[in-house]
């Protein structure tokens, strides 16, 4: 900290403080894009959220957040809590925080940071407890984990005395705007959470539908508007790169969108048989020479442009200024390309490890910020205290990004199934609202085998489960409210809607059920 303070620096200052604003475009945007993404059952849910993260991570921010990550150590590891409460910045309210990028009052450097965190925290868990977690038990795992994974991480990288900083330049990791500090950390952290919770209720997924596409593009143009300022915020300077900045991040996430939206159209036409066809309808001919339709037509979807935007914007993120001369746009758009590709394949990868991510944050955010920490490692310019990466010849800084990547991706990996077991194992505070369903499935036993006592305590979570996160977190409280007057008069076409025709003993059973629970809870 410095006591200098110049013009220059007071436009660096309001600059920054502009940008620190539109992150809660960021905030708002994410909100409502996995409110519309989710079904209506939950989606007041993903809305509401986000406001409570940002008020215990704020609060968590001032008492020893900032300090944990920017506070001056002995140590490589771990901050002190020399700014704990603001202390030692409040005092004069003009001390500088000063680095490579740029100057700027420290006031306003820890608001900017402290946004941050907030969107890192909003990205990872609505996605992580959608339509089947608890939201007080993952509060407290927040408090825990915020303390634990997210502050050393971002110490690490972008206190001057973390062991991958640049300053210290002694394993310097390039990362320009948290490739590894957000999306790394929320995107395997996303990953471990759903694992632990563990599948939603098939019944859930059965008719599924989003909520709302049109929230869900309001919120993607918020989120891509505040993730300009989010990203050129990090220059800490207010200069022509802000511009380079803006323009490369709306190429890498507008070409990322065109690619990810291009794989989806053209799979759209690909039968269950997996051979690809043309647009048009064509058929086979079965042995008693009936027509069998075998694909059809190829179609568009906003949720597919959307979801690429998205990845864009957190390919981008590590790259940054770092990428962004008035010579280098070409490397935005190959960034882009790679990864709007790279996170529609992602996509996949739940299903192969059997992990229900569902809103995709493993994907979208967890993998392509690797991408985006490798690409930097590629083409990287020799700025911002750095040698670049294999464009300016210097080889050896993929290695230190690979490291990097695979520190912190076990890092948060180990301590977070950690703490999810301590917190789950506590009373009262089990993560998942049907407690039992992860043990039923491993039994493979359903209510009809199980004694009276039993059957009735896994259909009353079961139930509270199926009635959506809405209803059991908030009573009541819904994002269209006519959609539930209109289940609350016709309930038994709202159990029809989501229950399968299979289990048509249960839904007579449920639908005696959800008007006693209705009872029991008014």
């Amino acid at each position: 900290m410095t006591q200098a303070f110049d013009a220059k620096g007071a436009v660096d200052t309001l600059y920054m403080f502009s940008c620190t604003l539109l992150l809660f475009s960021v905030v708002f945007g994410l909100s409502l894009f996995y409110s519309g993404l989710i079904q209506r059952r939950s989606s007041f849910t993903m809305l509401a959220i986000p406001m409570f993260l940002a008020a215990l991570v704020f609060v968590d921010w001032y008492i020893w957040g900032y300090s944990l990550c920017y506070g001056s150590s002995s140590n490589h590891f771990i901050g002190s809590l020399k700014f704990a409460v603001l202390r030692e910045i409040r005092s004069t309210g003009q001390d500088i925080y000063s680095t490579p990028r740029g100057d700027i009052l420290a006031v306003v450097h820890f608001l900017f940071n402290g946004m941050m965190k907030v969107i890192t925290v909003v990205i990872t868990f609505p996605a992580c407890i959608a339509e089947r977690g608890r939201i007080l038990p993952m509060l407290v795992f927040l408090f825990f984990w915020s303390t634990i994974v997210y502050n050393p991480v971002t110490y690490w990288i972008w206190n001057r005395n973390g062991w991958l900083s640049t300053e210290r330049n002694s394993i310097p990791v390039l990362d320009f705007a948290g490739g590894n500090c957000i999306h790394i950390v929320g995107g395997f952290t996303g990953l471990v959470y759903s694992y632990y919770l563990g599948p939603r209720n098939p019944k859930i997924l059965e008719n599924y539908r989003s909520s709302s596409n049109a929230n869900m593009v309001i919120g993607t143009v918020f989120t891509v508007y505040g993730w300009c300022g989010f990203i050129a915020g990090c220059d800490f300077k207010f200069s022509a790169t802000t511009f380079y900045i803006i323009i490369n991040t709306l190429l890498c996430a507008s070409c990322a969108g065109i690619s990810w939206s291009f794989i989806d159209y053209y799979n759209s036409a690909t039968p269950l048989d997996g051979n690809i066809h043309d647009g048009n309808s064509s058929n086979s001919t079965t042995a008693d020479g009936h027509l069998v339709p075998v694909s059809k037509k190829r179609c568009m979807s906003i949720i597919s442009f959307c979801s690429g935007l998205i990845s864009g914007l957190v390919v981008f993120t590590p790259c940054g200024g770092y990428l962004s001369t008035d010579i280098s746009f070409w490397k935005s758009i190959v960034c882009g390309l790679v990864g709007g590709i790279t996170g529609n394949m992602a996509t996949r990868v739940k299903y192969w490890l059997g992990i229900d991510d569902a809103l995709d944050v493993f994907a979208v955010h967890g993998i392509c910020g690797i991408v985006g920490s490798l690409l930097v490692g590629v083409f990287a310019d020799d700025l911002y205290n750095s040698k670049g990466g294999w464009v300016t010849h210097h080889w050896v800084q993929m290695g230190y990004q690979v490291l990097a990547v695979v520190v912190v991706s076990a890092y948060v990996c180990v301590v977070s199934l950690f703490l999810l077991y301590v917190v789950d194992i506590i009373p009262g505070l089990h993560l998942r609202i049907d407690k039992d369903f992860n043990r039923r499935m491993m039994a493979n036993q359903n209510s009809d085998t199980e004694s009276g006592e039993n059957k009735e305590y896994s259909t009353r979570y079961e139930l509270a489960e199926l009635m959506g996160t809405d209803w059991y977190e908030f009573r009541g409280e819904y994002t269209m409210d006519f959609m539930e007057f209109i289940r609350s008069l016709n309930p038994n076409d709202y159990v029809e809607e989501v229950e399968s025709k299979e289990h048509s003993g249960y839904q007579a059973e449920t639908s005696d059920s959800i008007q006693d629970l209705r009872k029991r809870s008014a």
